[in-house]
């Protein structure tokens, strides 16, 4: 009998990048103690739960991440562990690695709001994000929205397809703020 798939959706910890304020995306920084220590204690709280499998983004910290939740588990030395690029964060192109202030101060002005703050209370998507991120990047390196959309959702939805192939059950996933909240 197949039991149902539950994908565990984990933010990575806190990084080097996010403490002193600058954009991440495709660029990489190490968890900071302080993040090490939050996901310890999110380690211990999923210790007891029947993990079948588990993934991360390629990126560093969401790999740093899944090794510290799955060092506590009890059962850690029998939980598969793949990483996928796929539900790696958007590309912020040029803008990746660039103080917050940099991306969050152009982004609204293309998109014709007052400030940062009047953007997020106003509800856009993330097609009108995604297009505004393009606009402001220099490099031409920043992803589309369709590009984004399709490596996410078939990055999670072959990860859940694969654990109901093999019966289902509960999959640990680390990924990133924009990727999860997609």
């Amino acid at each position: 009998m197949t039991e149902a798939t539950t994908l565990y959706i984990i933010r990575h910890g806190k990084t080097m990048f996010n403490t002193i304020g600058r954009t991440q995306g495709w660029s990489d920084t190490p968890l900071t103690k302080q993040g090490e220590e939050g996901i310890y204690h999110l380690g211990l709280g999923l210790r007891d739960i029947d993990v079948r499998e588990a993934y991360s983004s390629d990126s560093g910290r969401a790999m740093q991440t899944a090794q510290i939740i799955l060092q506590e588990h009890q059962n850690h030395q029998n939980i598969p562990y793949l990483t996928d690029k796929r539900i790696r964060e958007w590309c912020f192109g040029s803008l990746d690695g660039g103080y917050d202030g940099e991306l969050w101060g152009v982004v609204p002005r293309i998109l014709a709001f007052k400030s940062y703050e009047d953007m997020m209370t106003t509800k856009i998507t993330y097609r009108e994000l995604a297009n505004a991120i393009i606009e402001a990047d220099t490099a031409d390196w920043a992803e589309p929205y369709e590009v984004i959309r399709d490596r996410v959702w078939s990055g999670f939805e072959d990860i859940a397809h694969h654990r109901e192939k093999n019966g289902g059950g509960k999959v640990m996933v680390v990924s990133h703020g924009l990727t999860i909240s997609f």
